[in-house]
């Protein structure tokens, strides 16, 4: 089916976790839900990604990026190739308008979203250590 261009930016409706949640698992799969169907080939690991650190010492987190439609509200699920660090903030990055179109994600019609959207969340204790650590 092909989409018209209705020029109206797609919109990130939820994410898994939460912004802001934490003890989440080490092996957790991060759900970013749109407002509408995306352009698939606009979701991938250099518009959409995880990156731990602060300043200078920030890097990303490998993951892949997938793009689920079959389901509402369709998604970008991101599984980090990576164990996360327990105890650790992460901060999932959206990429928008704002950094330039080429890289921004779009919606099925081209429409880019209007701009970066970001959300953070706390990794869990290591199982390992709260027995061991005490």
């Amino acid at each position: 089916m092909a989409w018209a261009a209705d020029g109206i930016p797609p919109t990130v409706r939820g994410t898994v976790p939460e912004n802001g949640a934490t003890d989440v698992a080490l092996d957790a799969k991060i759900k970013v839900k749109f407002s509408e169907p995306m352009k698939d080939r606009s979701i991938n690991p250099t518009n959409i990604y995880i990156t731990v650190g602060e300043g200078t010492e920030t890097r990303v987190v490998p993951a892949t990026v997938d793009y689920v439609d079959e389901i509402t509200p369709v998604r970008a699920v991101l599984k980090p190739t990576e164990p996360l660090l327990a105890n650790t903030e992460y901060t999932v990055w959206v990429e928008g308008r704002g950094d330039g179109d080429k890289k921004a994600v779009k919606d099925a019609s081209g429409t880019p979203l209007a701009s970066e959207f970001t959300f953070s969340f706390t990794t869990a204790q290591d199982p390992v250590c709260i027995i061991i650590c005490g």
